[in-house]
């Protein structure tokens, strides 16, 4: 008897957690880059938004961001919390080094990957090729 009420509690427990994992809300995220052929050396700017999927408002989150070649990371540019969503910068400014001379002609990709308690995670990317 008590171990039919230990399978029945534990059910019970599993069915009550399920709808939470369910109830996470959608992050929506762009990247937008002053153009998808940086120059090497020179300045090149981007910003990543994000809003809450539902509700189009800014969400206050972290945002890591890394270039990745062919699906895997090779650059990795930092990780930041925004608190209105909105982050920005330029490459080739002090303490942002440009797009190196072995990144010429090599296909990049700018991706964001945004954590928000209460939200799922959410990427975006955006291709690059220097030149």
């Amino acid at each position: 008897m008590l171990r039919a009420v230990v399978i029945v509690v534990c059910a019970l427990g599993l069915a009550v957690a399920a709808p939470a994992t369910a109830a996470l809300k959608k992050l929506h995220v762009t990247i937008h880059g002053q153009d998808h052929h940086p120059r090497v050396g020179k300045r090149w700017h981007y910003d990543v938004h994000v809003t809450d999927a539902a509700t189009g408002k800014p969400v206050a989150c972290r945002i890591h961001l890394q270039f990745l070649f062919s699906g895997q990371p090779v650059g990795e540019v930092g990780v930041h919390n925004v608190t209105n969503g909105l982050w920005q910068e330029t490459f080739g400014t002090p303490g942002h080094p440009p797009f190196p001379p072995a990144s010429r002609g090599q296909s990049l990709v700018l991706e964001a990957t945004v954590t928000k308690k209460g939200y799922t995670t959410a990427r975006a990317g955006w291709a690059v090729v220097p030149r």
